[in-house]
């Protein structure tokens, strides 16, 4: 359970992270393609997160990172 704790913390680490740096270099850089960019990172690792939860929903077995 701990365990599942602290992935979760790094993941929400990880993602403010992402939407930080696209915001940070849409406003200092100029470059208006960093923040959507940031975004598509959130879809792509909320997927993941989905596909897991649902493959061990079905299998009832826990998939290898």
């Amino acid at each position: 359970m701990l365990t599942t704790e602290g992935r979760v913390t790094l993941i929400d680490g990880l993602l403010a992270a992402a939407v930080l740096l696209g915001l940070l270099l849409n406003s200092l850089a100029g470059l208006w393609w960093a923040d959507p960019a940031a975004g598509y990172v959130l879809v792509c690792c909320a997927l993941r997160e989905v596909e897991e939860i649902f493959y061990d929903a079905v299998s009832g077995a826990r998939r290898l990172p």
